[in-house]
């Protein structure tokens, strides 16, 4: 399979263009697939090999910044990371031409990208897969997604949604965003002085959310990290309000089951 898009995420540090073998600076970029294995690409090699892309990325990165509070009485918010400029809808100007106007893309399919962030994006998290989003998965993976089960998923999602269970769009993007912060945590932080990112993130994992004062304790703890790393956010402390954690889920989180079938 050739390479093609896949998302836009954070970069790993020493992230390189995999065709220009030049070192990748900004906070985030281009990931690539070929169905089996994981790439970066720079905005101009991506053009140049794979094309204008046809359809909007998922903006993983992006979520990140759902869980960040609008102000911290004692730091200023965290800047915006420097992007990469991500090709766009219409041709880049190329060898001095001028670019050709091209419709806007159309916007990203909620289903679809409900289903790609269930299982690209939340590895680690129990109750992450589940018998009808593994079988519209693998419908997804082999081509267009059946319709009987693009229906059948959509009605999920709006089931989480009316019912405000952890399993909605909302809380899933909202997840995947405090992880990635618990992540850069963890790795700024010595082994040894780890263990209660640990214990929030492993939380994070089992009921997919964290209370708020789980949350006053992460940024009370971040406030150190914030004198040693710049830009570590303070997070907002009501990112869970309402959310609803099933009793199934929880009773499976006692029993620490391996994961299983949720929504």
């Amino acid at each position: 399979m050739e390479w093609q898009y896949s998302r836009v995420d954070h970069l790993q540090p020493g992230a390189c263009c995999l065709f220009c073998s030049r070192p990748l600076k900004s906070l985030k970029g281009i990931v690539i697939s070929d169905g089996t294995r994981e790439a970066y690409a720079g905005p101009n090699c991506a053009k140049k090999h794979l094309g204008a892309p046809e359809e909007r990325l998922l903006d993983v990165a992006r979520l990140a910044m759902l869980v960040v509070s609008d102000g911290d009485p004692s730091d200023e918010p965290p800047p915006v990371p420097a992007v990469d400029p991500v090709p766009q809808s219409g041709p880049e100007a190329i060898g001095g031409k001028a670019s050709v106007a091209r419709a806007p893309l159309p916007p990203l399919d909620s289903v679809v990208q409900y289903l790609r962030l269930r299982y690209e994006v939340m590895n680690g998290f129990k109750l992450q897969r589940s018998a009808l989003l593994t079988e519209a998965y693998s419908s997804l993976q082999s081509g267009d997604l059946d319709e009987t089960l693009r229906k059948r998923v959509a009605g999920t999602m709006r089931s989480a949604q009316a019912n405000r269970t952890v399993f909605s769009e909302r809380n899933v993007k909202i997840c995947i965003g405090l992880n990635y912060w618990l992540h850069e945590a963890l790795n700024n932080t010595p082994k040894e002085r780890a263990s209660f990112l640990e214990a929030m993130a492993s939380t994070l994992h089992s009921r997919w959310s964290l209370s708020r004062g789980q949350l006053e304790a992460i940024n009370k703890w971040g406030a150190n990290l914030r004198r040693r790393v710049h830009g570590f956010p303070h997070l907002d402390v009501g990112i869970f309000d309402g959310v609803i954690t099933p009793d199934f889920m929880l009773q499976k989180t006692k029993r620490d089951s391996k994961p299983g079938d949720g929504a």
